[in-house]
């Protein structure tokens, strides 16, 4: 069996870390990602099964792996980077690795609204600029705020349980509300109330065609000129063009985004020269904990494939 790590990941930490796939045949892990496409088929050309950190597999690249059986993709974002038509038509079993960094996500979530609501990350570049100007940074107090949030999968709740910790009134919204998603004093609203009576919002969907740009200027324009609005799960859930906007006519107080339509996000970046939009590089995910997580996730979704059962399986193959 012929394994492929493409890109390498981030989630192997050593050499060890490959023992498992090892043993079951050859391993190829590329330290550096590809520099085009022609070079991601190169490396995929003879593999059998792909490990999948964030390369774009579609439908040309799919074509050219006539040995391919079987793709993980090392995350929740598949639809991202994985043509999943194109791996069913041509026989290719697609897993990923949910629940991986949930704790994660969420814990990084928090920091990223605290660091919004007390001004953190502005007034540290403003002392190490020579500034000392404290009255500038007057922030507000999470406790008896509502946080709303969208989307209740495992991050979502992750996030209602450590939101109800800092005192935070909490309601949430998600396609499948039942009984058991209103967990850690939670209410469940409708989306657009949601929207309305938030003070923070904070976005934990998934990425698909039925999420694309759900979250749309009427929507965003509902929220108070007091609110925060906080991505961390997909930029393209997002009408980023009416966001910016809001952001820039102070409608909308600020903005936390870890996640970006282009990935490494260019110098002309839509929300670069917002003073109110913290921006970090798509990190979110990035623990020690949530990498070993990943790692057993993804050779566990192999270890069912080689057993003839299905385990995170997105697609019919």
């Amino acid at each position: 069996m012929h394994i492929v790590f493409p890109e390498g990941s981030g989630c192997v930490q050593g050499p060890e870390d490959l023992l498992p796939v090892q043993k079951l045949g050859t391993v190829d892990f590329y330290e550096k990602p590809p520099q085009s496409k022609a070079e991601l088929i190169q490396r995929l050309s003879k593999a059998e099964v792909v490990f999948l950190d964030y390369s774009v597999m579609d439908a040309e690249v799919i074509q050219e792996c006539p040995r391919l059986k079987f793709i993980c993709f090392l995350g929740i974002g598949y639809a991202n980077c994985i043509d999943v038509a194109a791996a069913t038509k041509h026989g290719v079993t697609v897993t990923y690795t949910p629940g991986y960094g949930a704790t994660s996500v969420a814990e990084y979530t928090l920091g990223l609204i605290l660091s919004l609501v007390r001004h953190i990350a502005f007034s540290y570049y403003s002392l190490k600029h020579g500034e000392w100007d404290s009255a500038r940074f007057r922030g507000v107090e999470l406790k008896g705020k509502t946080l709303g949030i969208v989307g209740l999968g495992p991050i979502g709740a992750e996030m209602a349980r450590l939101g109800a910790g800092v005192g935070m009134r909490v309601i949430g919204w998600t396609r499948r509300a039942t009984p058991d998603r209103a967990m850690h004093g939670l209410r469940l609203v409708a989306l657009d109330e949601l929207f309305a009576a938030s003070d923070v919002v904070s976005l934990h969907l998934s990425y698909n065609a039925q999420t694309e740009r759900l979250i749309n200027a009427d929507l965003l324009g509902k929220m108070r000129p007091s609110a925060f609005f906080v991505n961390t799960a997909r930029a393209r859930i997002v009408d980023n063009q009416a966001l910016a906007e809001l952001l820039r006519q102070r409608r909308i107080a600020g903005a936390a985004l870890d996640v970006h339509e282009e990935e490494p996000a260019p110098m002309n970046y839509l929300f670069a020269g917002l003073p109110n939009v913290l921006a970090t590089p798509h990190i979110g995910y990035n623990s020690a904990e949530a990498g070993a997580n990943m790692l057993r996730i993804a050779y566990a979704t192999l270890e069912a494939f080689l057993k003839g059962e299905k385990l995170h399986v997105v697609n019919p193959a």
